[in-house]
Parts: structure tokens; sequence; C-alpha cells
């Protein structure tokens, strides 16, 4: 059985997040009943720090001292969503210029890979990956044309 969040938890995190001056990226909630876990994923355009999700963490304790779900709770952990997970927004691919990134188009599902050259709210420049046989134009995708993207992390 799937645990949902009370929607004043769901409150609560939301206003823990704005108090600390981050973005609310997801909330997931693992385990059963009486353990369960709530991973709260949050960033901002200059990314996160130990101070920001200490910051999140104890304005939902403030929030949540006498609620009778958080009770159940075991643990409550709050994080940067990671460097390979998707973004829910472009903005927090800023920091990311330079490095390489996988885009899905919404148009057709099509893939594009390359380095990232620009991303802001408007969209993402993206210089596909280049072969002598091949060259490939730089390609600019709007927003409303992407249906995911994420860095690729290169090991």
């Amino acid at each position: 059985m799937k645990e949902n969040l009370p929607e004043s938890i769901r409150t609560a995190i939301n206003d823990a997040c704005i108090a600390a001056g981050v973005t609310l990226i997801d909330v997931v909630v693992r385990g059963q009943a009486a353990q369960l876990i709530v991973d709260i994923f949050i960033d901002t355009p200059e990314g996160i720090t130990h101070d920001h999700c200490r910051a999140v963490s104890r304005g939902l304790d403030e929030r949540l001292e006498n609620d009778e779900f958080a009770g159940r709770l075991r643990a409550v952990d709050v994080s940067s969503p990671g460097a390979d997970a998707p973004v829910k927004h472009l903005w927090q691919l800023t920091k990311s210029v330079g490095r390489t990134v996988r885009v899905v188009r919404s148009t057709d599902g099509s893939i594009i890979e390359g380095t990232l050259l620009r991303a802001d709210d408007d969209g993402l420049d993206v210089q596909p990956v280049q072969s002598k046989k091949d060259p490939k134009p730089l390609v600019s995708l709007h927003a409303a044309d992407i249906k995911e993207a994420r860095v690729v992390i290169k090991i």
C-alpha cells in the first residue's frame, strides 16, 4: 500500500522550503505504517548547502511538532535531487553549463545529447556530440519542446 502525505504535511514542507529560501523539487514517501521515511528534494539556482537542508529540516520540525502523522515518521531526509536526476525547472541546469546533458524532446521523443551551452527558463542550447563524418549544428530548444532534461554523469 502506497502511503500518501496529508495535505497539512505537504503545506508544512512547502512553507519550510519557502522560509529557507529554496525551491521544493520533489517529495518521496518510502516505507510502511510507523516506519515511513520522507525524502524531500530541494534546489536553488546556486545549488544546495548543508545550511539549506538544515533550515528546511528545522522549519519542518517546528511546523509539525504536534502533528499526529509526523509522529509516524521514522525519518525525514532533506537533500538536493542529485546531479543525474531529471530537472523539474530548466533553471536547475544553469549550474551545469559546460557539462554533458541528455534532453528528450516532447514533440517526437527524440534524444539530444551534448554539451550544454545555455540554460534558462526559456529553454536550452545544446551542442550535440560531434564526429568528423557527421558534424551537427547547435540545437536550441524552447522550454515547451522539452519533455525531460538531465545531466549525464560520466565516469
